[in-house]
């Protein structure tokens, strides 16, 4: 095994030529740089830039030149002004048109507001509902019940107000 393999790197050595492939043609020189010149400078400027393909997964055209370098923090500077404040249109020579008062009326004071049931404690009560102080029945359970005439009733804790 050794000597076949030595055999082999011998043919190697000694023809180099026989087993070498064809160089491959040198790619066009895109990028200038300070030994081409201007002229390098000035066919670097006419290539198109670059762009993909419909398929996106190759170039358009071959060489081409990247995209030129967007810088958006440098800006133009622009005036600097604050928006002047909408003032009220200037009076015009046109008077105003009056406006006519209504009649004065004389003072009509609301209706009183009816004065609250008193507030009664509750004495007893039961599933069906509680007593007061004086022996009135509310019927029901719960904040609301009914009094004898069918009016609902507030309760709160030991209190009933009508």
């Amino acid at each position: 095994m050794k000597t076949v393999f030595a055999a082999l790197l011998a043919c190697q050595l000694i023809s180099p030529a026989a087993d070498a492939r064809q160089p491959a043609a040198p790619l066009p020189r895109v990028v200038p740089d300070a030994a081409g010149g201007e002229a390098a400078a000035e066919a670097f400027r006419r290539l198109p830039v670059c762009s993909l393909a419909p398929g996106g997964k190759k170039l358009l055209v071959e060489p081409c030149r990247p995209a030129p370098y967007r810088n958006f923090a440098q800006r133009r500077q622009a005036e600097q002004t604050a928006p002047q404040p909408r003032l009220a249109p200037p009076p015009s020579s046109q008077p105003l048109p009056q406006l006519s008062r209504p009649p004065a009326t004389a003072y009509v004071p609301a209706p009183a507001a009816p004065a609250p049931s008193s507030i009664r404690p509750l004495g007893t009560c039961d599933a069906a509902g509680c007593r007061d102080a004086s022996g009135t029945r509310y019927q029901g359970t719960g904040p609301v019940v009914l009094d004898p005439s069918g009016r609902p009733c507030r309760t709160d804790g030991h209190w009933v107000q009508c």
